[in-house]
């Protein structure tokens, strides 16, 4: 095998690790951002039916200033 080769192959598999990484990445990004909006919807309906804010935020985690802006955006 010539160097060249060599080379050549620890830099497909450089690409490769690198798309998988971002493929990764971004399954891990999607998943968090789609809790998020889950929890966001929990907490404006909590917010809807006119629950304590420390209730919603002991249930959501969410901070009182989180649940404050939640309910301006309703």
């Amino acid at each position: 095998m010539s160097l060249e080769k060599v080379l050549d192959d620890i830099e497909r598999e450089g690409e490769l690790r690198g798309k998988l990484e971002g493929r990764l990445e971004g399954k891990i990004e999607g998943k968090i951002e789609g809790e998020l909006k889950g929890k966001e919807q929990v907490a404006k309906r909590m917010i809807e039916e006119q629950l304590d804010p420390d209730l919603i935020s002991r249930v959501t985690g969410f901070s009182l200033d989180k649940i404050d802006q939640l309910r301006a955006d309703l």
